[in-house]
């Protein structure tokens, strides 16, 4: 089902501020989170009580998951992952060292399905209002000189999201990067994409950045995709910039693993009214505690990576945000067995099985990564009064938790800053590389490359 037809707003319609956050909540965040129109948050550390208190004035929430990569510590979504849910070149897994993750192929029927259960057990059965999707720039990073391999990843990419839609109906779903791939492919099935380092000393002095501003302009009037900005230096005239392009921007100097406090006030008068959800509620079995980076999740679907170069983490795999990748390397747990909705507006043709994904040339592997969540290890607990040795041994062991947590948390900030240095350089690279696609081929003349 396309996002047209049943579906007259675009869910993004009004929101004028957002924030990206993948750490854990706690009262005083879910408090301020109240005050913007948007936040996407790491699912896994959140409970359905948690995300209707920040509903509650009318934010809306995007859960985070990683389309094309998956994180080794996420054990249980490797665990069910088949060979054919990899992409392999020459033989040989496409493998991400900074984050420890893999490439896979969205083409798989299999792994489709996977991430349709992540969105079903950490989004719809915890009321969220749909999905920011990271890593899904890897399509053109990774497969731009090999046009079959790339139609054969933008189809597989296009069955998955109308299968979601089918199956949840209107929720709100967010690509991080991908420019070429939305044009030619998603646009009309998804509300927005996120563009990451959007800062303004880069994209006012760089020709290719300034004509993906009037092409994303050009795909918000045909089929009504936002376009989010975030920045990490030059906040107030980044701010200007992304105004006046009529884009959603954020200002991000924290990899996304601190919440940034009072940045936005929202007063009653001028709260707008929650909009009712479309999706199949669900019932929560339980509020499993995050898994340790030692000992990785077991549980994908139950127990809930983006970083701005690309946000922090993965997914139903795990996030990086142009989302990028958040404190220590954390996709989302991805993607328990999701269940049919209790309706379904239309009938979204299923994907077929198509052999594993397979590219004999050497293409070039990307010089950025999208953002990926931080890999938390526990969640933020209300102390409660010590009234026995055993309270207070639990009490001492989330403390510990939470100072591991922060560890990675800085550990993921340190190598998220030196992504970002390395994706300012590899803007004119891309828009380099897009001139060239551009003049091989005549039919792609309206196409910007990634």
């Amino acid at each position: 089902m396309s996002k047209t037809g049943a579906q007259t707003m675009n869910p993004l319609d009004g929101v004028k501020n957002y924030q990206v956050y993948y750490g854990h909540p706690n009262e005083t965040i879910i408090k301020d989170m109240q005050n913007y129109d948007l936040v996407i948050i790491e699912p896994l550390h959140y409970t359905k009580a948690q995300v209707e208190q920040i509903k509650s004035r009318g934010t809306k929430v995007l859960g985070y998951i990683s389309v094309m990569e998956v994180a080794t510590w996420n054990t249980g979504l490797m665990s069910k992952l088949q060979s054919g849910d990899f992409f392999t070149r020459n033989g040989q897994r496409v493998h991400y060292s900074e984050w420890d993750s893999y490439l896979t192929n969205i083409a798989s029927p299999h792994f489709q399905g996977l991430l349709l259960t992540e969105i079903q057990n950490q989004v719809i059965a915890k009321g969220i209002d749909g999905v920011f999707m990271d890593t899904v720039g890897d399509i053109d990073n990774e497969h731009l000189n090999n046009p079959t391999v790339l139609k054969q990843q933008r189809d597989g990419l296009v069955n998955f999201l109308k299968e979601a839609r089918a199956r949840y109906g209107n929720i709100a779903m967010v690509q991080n990067w991908g420019f070429d791939t939305l044009e030619t492919s998603t646009a009309p099935y998804v509300d927005g994409i996120m563009w990451e380092s959007f800062n303004a000393d880069t994209i006012k002095s760089d020709a290719w950045s300034q004509n993906m501003i009037k092409k994303l302009q050009a795909v918000d009037t045909k089929h009504s995709v936002k376009t989010l900005t975030i920045s990490t230096r030059q906040s107030a005239e980044s701010h200007k910039l992304a105004a006046d392009s009529k884009f959603i921007h954020f200002h991000e100097a924290d990899a996304y693993v601190n919440w940034n406090a009072g940045l936005v006030t929202r007063t009653k008068d001028t709260a707008p009214t929650p909009a009712p959800v479309v999706v199949a509620p669900t019932t929560e079995t339980s509020t499993a505690t995050k898994p340790v980076a030692a000992k990785p999740v077991t549980e994908t679907s139950t127990a809930p990576k983006p970083v701005a170069a690309k946000p922090a983490t993965e997914a139903p795999t795990a996030p990086k945000p142009v989302a990028t990748k958040p404190a220590t390397e954390t996709p989302t747990a991805p993607k328990s067995v999701a269940t049919k909705p209790a309706t379904e507006t239309s009938t979204a043709p299923k994907p077929v099985a198509t052999k594993p994904a397979t590219e004999t040339s050497t293409a070039p592997k990307p010089t950025t990564a999208p953002t990926k969540p931080a890999a938390s290890t526990s969640t933020t607990t209300k102390p409660v009064e010590q009234k026995d040795s055993k309270q207070a041994e639990s009490k001492q062991k989330t403390e510990k938790e939470l100072k591991k947590d922060k560890k990675k948390a800085k550990k993921h900030a340190k190598k998220h800053a030196a992504k970002h240095a390395k994706f300012v350089k590899h803007e004119k690279a891309k828009g380099n590389m897009c001139a060239k696609a551009k003049h091989k081929t005549a039919g792609f003349l309206n196409f910007f490359k990634f």
